[in-house]
């Protein structure tokens, strides 16, 4: 069997490709440490070597992976931090609009009645707040009904005036009994 120099060269190549960076660590090892027995050891070597290469290609696998979980983590962070942020400002938009519609009915209310809120003293009359569009009607009204004489003003004081005195006789005969 003869070879050509051309087949040589394939097994060379095929040697380096597959063989070329173990067989030298391998061989740079028992250069070094000498063992009594060159043979087993580099059978030995070369079995761990193929556990050795599965178990780094596992850890790369896992710091990718962690890498990869990381940054995920990162992302979902920063979600989380705008969506507190988003949740934030919609309580203090929320809190504004409520401030403001408290300070608009307050401020409606203090134009709906100005005069009980000032009178707030002991004994002071509480009056009715009069518009100008009630002002205005009452003048029309006024101006439609035709003036009465002075006497008419006293005949409608005078039944008034009677039932006052009968209340106050039924209060003393109640106090009585």
């Amino acid at each position: 069997m003869v070879r050509s120099l051309g087949e040589g060269a394939m097994d060379t190549e095929y040697l380096k490709t597959h063989l070329g960076s173990c067989m030298t660590e391998c061989l740079a090892e028992v250069a070094e440490k000498r063992p009594l027995d060159p043979i087993e050891f580099i059978a030995h070597w070369l079995y761990k070597y193929k556990e050795n290469e599965a178990y780094l290609k596992q850890e790369d696998e896992k710091a990718e992976q962690l890498a990869a979980e990381r940054e995920e983590a990162a992302r979902e962070m920063e979600r989380q931090e705008k969506m507190r942020e988003e949740a934030d400002r919609i309580l203090r938009e929320e809190e504004e609009k409520k401030r403001e519609l408290i300070a608009q009915k307050e401020a409606e209310a203090q134009q709906e009645k100005p005069v009980k809120e000032t009178s707030s003293m002991p004994g002071a009359p509480t009056l009715e707040t009069v518009t100008e569009e009630m002002e205005a009607a009452d003048a029309a009204a006024a101006a439609e009904k035709p003036v009465e004489a002075e006497g008419g003003g006293e005949e409608a004081e005078a039944p008034a005036e009677e039932e006052a005195a009968q209340e106050e006789q039924e209060g003393g005969q109640a106090e009585e009994q």
